[in-house]
């Protein structure tokens, strides 16, 4: 029978180390004839004696780690020396692991029980000395076969290997951890991916980062293209052993990426050096330099729009902000006020539930109406909020209108909030939903559309007696709100007072209202899904700044 990795103890799977620090060890683990030892031990097992100190030394080795990757997650300003103390720690349990291994021969659940086997894997899968990893591959591997241990531990080294030659991973196991913040490794086909760790008897890749979500209370953030290497060679050679189609992994045809068309589409706003809109400035097509990936392309189209848009108020009313919902009121107001003749203005309220305050509409006394009997409180599913915004009123606009909106929230999601541990309290609040969205798939949809994304940080910190939320919830959502607003040529604005938004209203208002729009027609041919970095300047003005989306999947 298939011994099953536990939940808690397989989830945690963390690449924690910087990519240019990847090490190489010092030590063998065993040489071949020594794996084909232990092989054996798999293949012809035989009677054993339970060793229950070699258990709780096992155990000792995981609750250390698992100790040092929390300790890493919470104290950003010591988080390098953290990760460097971590993986020396588990350099040296490795090492003992295959000392172990060459001593007993495989260690069944027999000797060291179903947690000393799963603390045996933790030490193995969390390891970044990749040519030991590898060395214990084929035992494994042939543990796997025998239905010792589940597949799924077999998809992180899998993955490290990849990361190591080529940059993309299969089963998305691997996120490097930056400034608190997760960052998922590029995967070699994201519609796959979930068949693939299906057969490899891992969850659902969006269920593995939800629960690092609310374990660590951090958000987690996809990288659309590999990192730059500070070496071409690989760390390891490349081997035909970890292709997919090795692996016993296989395309869906159903899932073939459509080819569209070739020309990209640019929404410009031109800031200066204070991000304040530049009007009359009346700049010529000549006057900008689009990059796709570093490489300068030729503009084919090229208008200055000043056509109405569509604007989407998105007003957070969850407990946090409770105390600032008269600022929320009175800015949701003054937009109704500034929008012009043929804009459109669509209200959105949440907590814990969602609602559509107002559809889109142009009837300014209707819209007053509807902010003023706005009132709720809950707890807050921030990121389901976008994201129902995107399907429920983005979705349906009607062709060629240009559309934004205003996310005013203190950015605190629920799953930013609580932990599985909390949870098993039986605390009213941790038991209030998190998002079912996670913060890495929201980005995704900010990324694949042409929404331009104005967040307003609602400065409930200091304000809120009751919260949960801790100071990290709190620098988690600040990063969160500014990615969402990075990605979608938008910008992060902050707010304690009603004060604070002076000028802002006007200006989003002002900015949206003139557009440079850019087309062209990419010189790289290839429909292959990839990401395109896309970067735009003004020549010769280094006090100006564009903003436009940061990229576009090639499809």
């Amino acid at each position: 029978m298939i011994q099953f990795v536990s939940k808690f103890s397989f989830l945690f799977v963390i690449f924690l180390a910087a990519w240019s620090s990847t090490a190489i060890a010092q030590n063998a683990c065993f040489t071949e004839n020594e794996a084909a030892q232990i092989i054996r031990t798999i293949k012809n097992p035989s009677k054993v004696k339970k060793d229950k100190q070699l258990k709780r030394e096992l155990l000792r080795m995981q609750e250390k780690r698992e100790s040092l990757n929390r300790e890493a997650f919470e104290d950003i300003k010591n988080a390098e020396l953290i990760v460097a103390r971590s993986n020396q720690e588990n350099r040296k349990n490795l090492i003992r692991v295959c000392g172990i291994l060459k001593e007993t021969g495989w260690l069944r659940k027999e000797i060291v029980g179903d947690d000393g086997v799963d603390a045996m894997l933790f030490i193995i899968r969390n390891s970044d000395e990749l040519e030991i990893q590898e060395q214990l591959f084929p035992v494994l591997a042939e543990a796997a076969k025998a239905g010792f241990i589940s597949k799924a531990n077999l998809a992180p080294p899998l993955d490290k290997k990849r990361i190591a030659e080529r940059g993309k991973q299969i089963f998305g196991t691997q996120i490097r951890v930056r400034d608190e913040i997760g960052y998922l490794y590029p995967l070699e086909n994201k519609a796959n991916v979930d068949r693939w760790r299906k057969s490899y008897d891992l969850p659902r890749l969006a269920e593995f980062i939800k629960l690092i979500e609310m374990d660590y209370r951090t958000i987690v953030v996809s990288m659309p293209l590999p990192p730059q290497l500070t070496s071409k060679k690989s760390v390891l050679p490349i081997s035909k052993t970890n292709d997919a189609a090795n692996l016993g992994l296989t395309e869906n045809d159903d899932e073939i990426l459509s080819i569209e068309s070739g020309l990209v589409n640019l929404n410009l706003r031109v800031l200066n050096k204070d991000l304040l809109g530049t009007r009359g400035l009346d700049l010529k097509k000549e006057d900008f330099l689009v990059y796709e990936n570093g490489e300068l392309q030729n503009i084919g189209f090229f208008s200055t729009t000043d056509t109405p848009f569509d604007l989407v108020l998105l007003l957070d009313l969850s407990g946090s902000t409770r105390e600032k919902q008269y600022l929320i009121a009175e800015s949701a107001a003054s937009f109704i006020q500034l929008a012009r003749p043929g804009d459109r203005i669509a209200i959105v309220a949440f907590t814990d539930r969602i609602s559509i305050v107002s559809e889109f509409s142009s009837d300014k006394q209707k819209l007053y109406e509807k902010v003023r009997k706005i009132d709720d409180y809950g707890t807050s599913r921030v990121w389901d909020a976008l994201e129902f915004t995107y399907e429920k009123l983005l979705s349906k606009q009607d062709p060629g209108r240009r559309s934004a909106v205003v996310f005013m929230t203190d950015g605190v999601d629920n799953s930013l909030m609580q932990n599985r541990a909390r949870q098993r309290a039986g605390s009213y609040f941790y038991s209030s939903r998190p998002s079912q969205i996670t913060f890495t798939d929201l980005l995704e949809t900010v990324r694949k559309n042409e929404t331009t994304l104005f967040s307003i940080y609602l400065d409930t910190e200091n304000g809120y007696s009751g919260t949960y939320a801790s100071p990290k919830s709190y620098r988690q959502a600040r990063r969160g709100l500014e990615f969402l607003a990075e990605e979608s040529g938008g910008q992060f604005y902050r707010a304690a007072q009603l004060e604070d938004l002076n000028g802002i209203y006007e200006r989003i208002i002002n900015d949206l209202s003139e557009v440079y729009s850019v087309g062209y027609e990419s010189k790289n041919e290839d429909r292959d899904g990839s990401w395109r970095a896309v970067n735009v300047k003004v020549k010769g003005r280094a006090d100006l700044t564009v903003k436009s989306k940061s990229g576009y999947y090639a499809r």
